[in-house]
């Protein structure tokens, strides 16, 4: 049976290196938010409108699920809400539900972040308070939520 897979944590807390490095292992693929933000800034759509990213991430999600594929949702997932979409996807399809929490001390996400030098999004530096902002509205996903949830303490 199909597994979706919904990394969570801060923007250089390892998300992206986890998801290449288990995708093989646990027989998953990856649907990446920069992803699908690159091509939509190649095709000269707007990256940052969430709302058309976050469609298209369901769209792929769901029918690599449908082909009986597990699948590594590599996004933030921050907050409760930003979730919420993967949490419905995996009930529609009656499939479990695993998050994956990269639970890493703010200071250790800023030092990651600021050694980012790529131009493409997932290798961009983002401003510092941006990544502050979002460790201070930071949701833990609980067992409420998930079938199971893995955290990896860093």
């Amino acid at each position: 049976m199909p597994t979706l897979y919904v990394l969570i944590g801060l923007p250089g807390s390892g998300k992206s290196h986890w998801a290449q490095t288990n995708a093989d292992r646990i027989g998953a693929v990856v649907v990446g938010s920069d992803e699908v933000r690159a091509e939509f800034q190649a095709r000269g759509q707007n990256p940052y409108d969430g709302d058309a990213v976050f469609a298209e991430v369901e769209r792929r999600a769901r029918a690599h699920l449908q082909a009986a594929q597990s699948v590594i949702l590599d996004a933030t997932h921050y907050q409760r809400r930003y979730r919420r979409y993967a949490l419905d996807l995996a009930l529609q399809l009656q499939v479990p539900c695993v998050a994956v929490w990269f639970d890493i001390p703010l200071v250790k996400a800023l030092q990651c972040n600021g050694g980012r030098t790529g131009d493409r999004f997932g290798e961009q530096r983002l401003p510092d308070h941006i990544i502050g902002e979002m460790a201070a509205y930071f949701d833990s996903p609980g067992r409420d939520e998930f079938d199971r949830v893995v955290r990896i303490k860093g």
